[in-house]
């Protein structure tokens, strides 16, 4: 399963068997930097972490960011527990080791490294340093020093394919001690000799640091010495901090979740993650992830999340004020972007201009901040602006998903929403009158969007039209949820969402995007199909007022498909999809929009996000 580590600087992927891939840093998902770690035991022959004996098992603590990997064998139980405190930026791992026999254990215990350092590696050098008790590793911009807070009792400094590799060291028991090495794949690794007495355990620190470099080796040795003086008051510091910053969020759930342990729990981490994702200076990551690569900053994507943190108490104005600074002179967004703000991919994807206003107009209803609303007027305008006119003219664009050019019916329902909430938002700043051509755009399209994309012969509305695309696929539920463009109890919406519904027969069940789906094979989704519960969910609430006996049939559709994310949340941690056969997680873990949807569903009142 693996998990997640981090703060706003730097951010630790943490493998199925407790290695760290990979780090990204100075910036939440920039720069990516290999680390390929590695723990082994060597008594008499060397066993890897990944060897089929030890068994796994992973979690987070409770109430925390510490992520636990516990690895058991017949002999011994490894614990690692990994943070990333919001006070340092270095990753704490903390080993515990106990001996299960009721005998004297002695063995070899290996950390082993093959850190390509930046988003480009070129030639590095690895070194031990002696009278620090530590390993530095640089080259270009960065340096990284590994240390302990238990005395190294051997090392080796490296290169990965050749016979002075610290990995073919680990394979014999001994480490040659080279001080130094230096290429493109250099490695290194350090040992402590583990002596434990029947059935006693002991436990130290690892410590990992990532700096920027300019020469001074200085700076990061200081920097691990006093981390390893003041590791317990770090770490008491950063429990702290989460504790918090999320406190109790009860307040904020749906009264029929409130007693639930098991939804609180995994709200309580979902918030964790998506805070997780956001980098110090304001952009979202879509996903900590690198296949798929997602680790970049989406409008759409990050306004789930930002809306998802803001409904339960989080502040996101460092999202806006991002936004605001990338956008385009004529009020677009691109694709996406670096989260240092430079961008990626440049395609226009219209429904993202619509997400960002929805999620600046859920901020302010949430807080009445007419302040927020004025100190972002330029770029509310100038998306609505945007918007309005591309409204006007079914402007041609990329889907959601990405993948085809049309006019599609999420994104004619992303651009109602949006403009509508822009224009809530233009009476907070005396602007009304300034705007009011976006209200003959919003006529327009509740006027001709139903009549456009209806289908008679099939009863139901289309994917997009110019071109004309008939295909099922669950994002058309945008016209309706969340942005209202089409009322939720309308007949032809209704029939388009049990289509939906009919349309995907996988044997682990779950609702995919559309039925001829090849994306990762082609599975359930988890944002498709709280996307599906939601909409029924409202549908349900909207034909009780109406004393429709339908109504409990929608109610109950909606928890089934509640019920079977829920089931598929692996530690509170949300990802892409879900294996239409094994049940397993597939793509990115964790997506930001998957917990951010969650988070949605479980908040005590939507009407808030409901433009």
């Amino acid at each position: 399963m693996g998990g997640i580590v981090g703060n706003n600087s730097l951010l630790a992927k943490i493998g199925n068997y407790g290695e760290i891939n990979y780090i990204f840093y100075p910036h939440v998902g920039y720069e990516t930097h290999f680390f390929d770690s590695a723990l082994a035991i060597y008594d008499k022959k060397v066993k890897w972490h990944w060897d089929e004996d030890w068994d796994i098992t992973q979690k987070y603590i409770e109430e925390t960011n510490i992520f636990k990997t516990i690895m058991e064998d017949d002999k011994i139980i490894l614990t690692i527990k990994d943070l990333v405190p919001v006070s340092h930026n270095v990753i704490i791992r903390r080993l515990y080791i106990k001996n299960k026999l009721d005998k004297k254990l002695n063995f070899k215990l290996f950390f082993y490294e093959n850190l390509r350092i930046g988003e480009n590696p070129t030639e590095n050098t690895v070194r031990f340093l002696e009278e620090d008790d530590c390993i530095i590793k640089y080259g270009g911009n960065y340096i990284f020093c590994i240390g302990s807070d238990k005395k190294i009792h051997s090392f080796q400094c490296g290169n990965r394919y050749s016979e002075n590799s610290a990995y073919i060291d680990i394979e014999n028991g001994i480490l040659k001690e080279h001080k130094e090495s230096h290429g493109i794949m250099t490695d290194s690794a350090i040992c402590w000799d583990i002596n434990l007495d029947k059935k006693r355990s002991l436990a130290f620190n690892i410590y990992i640091i990532p700096q920027i470099f300019d020469g001074d080796f200085s700076l990061i040795t200081e920097q691990l010495k006093i981390i390893k003086n003041n590791s317990e008051n770090i770490k008491n510091l950063s429990l702290n901090y989460w504790r918090n910053v999320i406190g109790d969020i009860r307040r904020h759930l749906h009264p029929e979740f409130c007693s639930n342990n098991n939804i609180y729990c995994i709200a309580k981490r979902a918030l964790m993650v998506l805070l997780m994702l956001c980098d110090k200076n304001g952009g979202i990551i879509a996903a900590p992830s690198l296949h798929p690569d997602y680790r970049y900053v989406w409008g759409r994507d990050g306004s789930y999340i930002a809306i998802a943190l803001n409904l339960f108490g989080m502040r996101t104005d460092k999202f806006f004020e991002f936004m605001s600074r990338v956008q385009n002179p004529d009020g677009s967004w691109l694709q996406n972007y670096y989260v240092n703000g430079n961008p990626r991919l440049t395609a226009l994807q219209i429904d993202q201009i619509g997400s960002v206003l929805w999620a600046m107009d859920v901020r302010y209803r949430l807080s009445g901040d007419r302040g927020f609303v004025k100190r972002y007027w330029d770029t509310i305008e100038k998306a609505g602006n945007y918007l309005s006119s591309a409204a006007l003219n079914f402007t041609q664009c990329f889907d959601l998903w990405e993948e085809k050019v049309g006019v599609f019916a999420y994104t004619m329902g992303a651009v109602y929403g949006g403009l509508k909430c822009a224009y809530s938002m233009s009476k907070a700043v005396d602007k009304r009158d300034e705007v009011k051509h976006w209200e003959k755009a919003l006529e327009f399209l509740k006027r001709e969007v139903p009549k456009r994309f209806y289908l008679k012969d099939e009863e139901r509305f289309a994917k997009s039209i110019n071109p004309l695309n008939k295909e099922i696929d669950t994002s058309i539920l945008g016209l309706s949820y969340p942005f209202n463009l089409i009322n939720v109890d309308d007949e032809r919406m209704i029939k388009t969402a049990e289509a939906i519904e009919k349309a995907f027969k996988y044997k682990v069940g779950g609702i995919g995007r559309y039925p001829n789906d090849v994306y990762f094979g082609g599975n359930p989704w988890i944002i498709t199909t709280l996307w599906l519960s939601l909409y029924y969910r409202r549908l349900s609430k909207i034909l009780k007022e109406k004393d429709d006996n339908r109504a409990d049939i929608y109610s109950q559709k909606s928890k089934k498909l509640f019920d079977w994310v829920v089931k598929y949340s692996f530690n509170g941690l949300f990802p892409e999809q879900i294996h239409k056969d094994l049940g397993i997680p597939m793509s990115a873990m964790p997506l930001g929009w998957s917990n951010a949807m969650f988070l949605m569903y479980v908040y005590r009142d939507e009407e808030v996000f409901i433009p």
